[in-house]
């Protein structure tokens, strides 16, 4: 990885052209971010057939909410190599390269998938599928941070997270349409087609030119990358808690609240398969434009304001909807808390990738999120324990305190990037 000591390179002022337009979209950068975006949905196509499925599942194979919740959690924690392998690689060989690692190893398996006889086998391939999947993630973020426009960069990193509520949507379409004719399996096999995207990434786009800068200047200083794991943690302690505790706080919740709703509408409040893939629908849907409203006021006012102000009311609903019995209600007040939470996902996640220099940008983030998914991938199992002894809407305002925490973290205790370029050198200061 990226990472050695270059105070001397960090100083250097002719380290290369211009890198991105502050102010305004180029082609290129529109690109990156319109293929990252895929890769983003079809990501999420993937990692939601298991949620979708879950009420099938159970019932077919006879299994309990908490073995469900155990194969989630499971997997997530298996799926950490790759949340941290593959931004590592990006900081080794590229952010190209390993982008298109990530993708060709999630569609692969997701194919794999389909085959699963029992929970066993499918924690095995889940597993190996989630590795790309988590992979894919932090490296399409990097890409976006550093080729967006320095003005419009929260409003690119929700538009980027907007793939999710895309890929959430199309499989839950998906699953309206095949699931009924041939069954659970044909959700997986339709995830090979991302493997597609692959030959796009290939033509279609190049590497970071910020990443390119980095490399060029450590050559000409006679300097070699190397791992070095520890140097985020030596060089940014504070950066990382932060970044961390973000990730902890976005993931448990979201991963508690996507892994169970599913369920929660289906089998708890008796809505049935189509009625609550209708609903997952329409939410995501709508969860598509508040990526990127939140990340474009972010970008007028500042994270440390327009994010406490979607995670407070986002909490408060979260705990109500356990309280609620009626389709209408459920769908109403269900569809304001999956905007809330949604919509500062984005720019929120994003906002790590902006904490540290491109020279170890790859490695920071990936031992970051790591370390947050880690603990936040508890989440389905716990709720599976909840759900099992009580009910999902008991273990709720679990999921809403962890949001709620957004909160403070932002208006005390987060540097505020909104508009601050990006530094590229370990010791550099930001401007």
């Amino acid at each position: 990885m990226a990472t050695t000591t270059i105070a001397s390179a960090a100083g250097s002022p002719a380290l290369g052209p211009a890198l991105t337009s502050s102010e305004r979209w180029t082609s290129y950068s529109a690109l990156v971010l319109a293929i990252c975006i895929l890769g983003w949905a079809f990501d999420i196509y993937e990692a939601t057939i298991m949620q979708l499925v879950t009420p099938i599942l159970i019932k077919e194979w006879g299994i309990t909410p908490a073995t469900m919740g155990t194969v989630t959690t499971l997997s997530r924690w298996i799926g950490l190599i790759g949340t941290f392998v593959f931004p590592v690689l990006a900081d080794l060989y590229g952010r190209r390269p390993a982008l298109i690692w990530s993708i060709l190893v999630y569609a692969v398996f997701t194919g794999f998938t389909g085959f699963s006889t029992g929970w066993v086998t499918l924690l095995i391939w889940s597993s190996l599928t989630r590795i790309g999947l988590a992979g894919e993630n932090p490296v399409g973020m990097l890409m976006v941070t550093e080729t967006a426009p320095t003005k419009w960069r929260a409003t690119a990193l929700g538009g980027l997270v907007g793939g999710y509520p895309l890929g959430y949507m199309l499989c839950s379409l998906a699953a309206l349409a095949v699931v009924p004719l041939w069954g659970w399996r044909s959700l997986y096999f339709l995830g090979i087609l991302p493997a597609l995207l692959v030959l796009w990434i290939r033509i279609g786009i190049k590497e970071s030119p910020r990443y390119e800068r980095v490399t060029a200047a450590m050559l000409k200083e006679g300097l070699k990358k190397q791992l070095d794991i520890l140097a985020p943690a030596r060089r940014y302690p504070r950066e990382m808690l932060v970044a961390s505790l973000v990730y902890f706080f976005y993931l448990f919740t979201w991963i508690g609240w996507s892994a169970w709703m599913p369920f929660y509408l289906a089998n708890e409040k008796h809505l049935g398969f189509p009625t609550m893939s209708k609903f997952l629908a329409a939410w995501m849907f709508c969860a598509i434009f508040a990526y990127w409203i939140c990340g474009w006021l972010c970008d007028l006012y500042g994270r440390r304001w327009v994010i406490p102000a979607f995670a407070v009311p986002a909490a408060i609903l979260l705990v109500a909807m356990g309280h609620l019995d009626s389709a209408a209600s459920l769908f109403w007040v269900g569809l304001a808390t999956n905007f809330l939470i949604t919509g500062s996902f984005g720019t929120g996640l994003g906002y790590t990738a902006e904490l540290f220099p491109t020279q170890i940008r790859g490695t920071a983030v990936g031992a970051s999120f790591t370390f947050g998914l880690a603990a936040a991938s508890l989440a389905p199992m716990i709720m599976g324990w909840i759900a099992t002894a009580y009910s999902i809407a008991a273990g709720l305002p679990l999921l809403a305190l962890s949001f709620l925490m957004l909160a403070p973290l932002f208006i005390w205790f987060a540097p505020d990037m909104t508009r601050k370029e990006l530094t590229d050198f370990v010791g550099e200061k930001v401007a």
